[in-house]
């Protein structure tokens, strides 16, 4: 009996169409399983390398920054400090038989100062810095204590006032500026000059600590209930900010200037101010109780003498040009990896096959965004700058795309993308207040597009519904 099945050499039967061999699957698209680790590695490698060029960048913009601070400070040694004003005292001498002369200062009771300050924009080289011209209208009066109340804070009570010699003084915590031989002040209804402290005291360690200058005051009788009145217009020149340093009991302050964008600043903020693009106003109203102060010492300036009343304000830019770029620098990599995920989809879910070689000649076009930012923002400003530098690598890198994929939608996708993040990112850093808030949804967002993107993909290992 012959057994086909058991001779290995015999012939096997045909099979006839009810015993074919079930059909392979078909192919799936091409998805991410079908790109190499490998390349996905280098990708993302690329995506890290490009923090490096925007390190370098960031210590350009430290070293322009820097130059910037040294023009600044030249300005400040040619122009004018940042003027910290200390406001007028009376000033009384009193000696003890040959012992060094002590100084009996007497705080204000009242002072009205309005400032004027002409802001101008100095440049040198592509570096500038703010400079202003203020003119000081400063007007009040003291209350001058009877020699008992004033012997009371003498520790040697058997010298002698010099009436006659009493002065109000006026300074500066730095360099008196601008200040004009013109400048005078009317005290009690007489015309006095300003005079330069060691001028008037001949001993420059009495006038250490400050730039002084002091006006005789023509007469002060010692009795309960005396006042000398003032009158000064005063003019300075500084560079960015504007402070005073009040030591009386009322102070009626208002600065004025066309500068747009200023920041208060001191202990006491302004009771009511306005401030527009053609400039700023603001008044200050503070009262200290227990004044006005009354200060002994061998020196005409007491440090704690001015600790009860600060204001001031800071000439600020609007938009600090190299603080911005730095920032924008922050979000470089931000850049680099969205642009390399909308290239990954393309491959993914478009069938495009692209090159390592082009991701990275895509990252190091996206790169130059703060370079470019850096170089034209200098000449021209921030905002005309971040315009003609996005614009550029907008079309740079909307072009290399078109020429990669050769096809519109993705082209088209990619450029709206791009887009759609510079004007991101350039409203983001104009905000102060809510960047953080704003910023930290927009990459909430980012991140729940991407993984509702990811579940398109057939990856590999993932878990699929078997066949019914």
């Amino acid at each position: 009996m012959t057994d086909t099945a058991q001779d290995p050499f015999a012939t096997p039967p045909e099979a006839t169409p009810t015993e074919a061999l079930p059909a392979a699957p078909p192919r799936a698209a091409a998805d991410y399983a079908s790109l190499s680790l490998h390349k996905v590695l280098l990708v993302a490698g690329l995506a890290i390398a490009t923090i490096l060029p925007n390190m370098f960048i960031s210590n350009l913009i430290e070293e322009r920054e820097q130059r910037e601070t040294g023009v600044r400070a030249d300005f400040t040694r040619n122009w004018g400090p940042e003027q910290n004003l200390y406001t007028p005292v009376l000033v009384i001498p009193y000696q003890v038989n040959e012992r060094p002369r002590q100084y009996i200062k007497i705080a204000s009771t009242q002072l009205n100062l309005a400032a004027n300050l002409a802001p101008q924009e100095r440049k040198r080289g592509l570096f500038h810095a703010t400079v202003y011209d203020a003119k000081l209208d400063m007007s009040g009066s003291f209350a001058v204590p009877s020699e008992a109340h004033l012997r009371s804070f003498l520790t040697a009570q058997d010298g002698r006032f010099m009436w006659n010699e009493s002065e109000i003084m006026f300074g500066t915590a730095s360099r008196l500026a601008g200040l004009r031989s013109t400048d005078n002040i009317v005290i009690d209804g007489v015309e006095a000059s300003w005079r330069p402290c060691i001028e008037s005291i001949r001993q420059e360690q009495v006038c250490s600590g400050a730039a002084m200058v002091l006006a005789h005051v023509p007469t002060v009788i010692p009795t309960l209930g005396t006042r000398v009145s003032f009158k000064s217009v005063l003019t300075l020149r500084g560079t960015s900010s504007l402070g005073v340093q009040h030591a009386g009991k009322d102070l009626a302050a208002t600065f004025r200037s066309s500068w747009p964008s200023p920041s208060f600043n001191g202990n006491t903020l302004p009771v009511d101010s306005t401030v527009t693009p053609e400039g700023f106003e603001a008044k200050w109203e503070a009262t200290e109780f227990g004044s006005p102060r009354i200060s002994v010492s061998s020196v005409l300036v007491d440090q704690p003498m001015w600790r009860s009343t600060t204001i001031g304000v800071d000439l600020i830019e609007a938009t600090p040009i190299y603080r911005m770029i730095n920032r924008v620098a922050k979000y470089g990599l931000l850049f680099i990896v969205l642009s390399f995920a909308t290239y990954f989809f393309f491959e993914v879910l478009s069938r495009l096959r692209i090159h390592v070689l082009q991701y990275g000649m895509l990252g190091l076009s996206l790169s130059l965004f703060s370079l470019l930012l850096l170089s034209l923002a200098e000449p021209i400003g921030y905002t005309n700058g971040y315009l003609v530098a996005a614009g550029l690598v907008l079309l740079q890198s909307t072009l290399y795309t078109a020429a990669v994929a050769r096809r519109f939608v993705p082209t088209f996708l990619f450029a709206l993308m791009l887009a759609s993040l510079f004007a991101f990112i350039y409203v983001l850093l104009g905000l102060e207040t809510y960047s953080l808030l704003i910023g930290a949804l927009a990459l909430f967002a980012v991140v729940s597009a991407l993984m509702v993107l990811t579940q398109m993909l057939n990856l590999p290992g993932r878990l699929t519904s078997a066949p019914a």
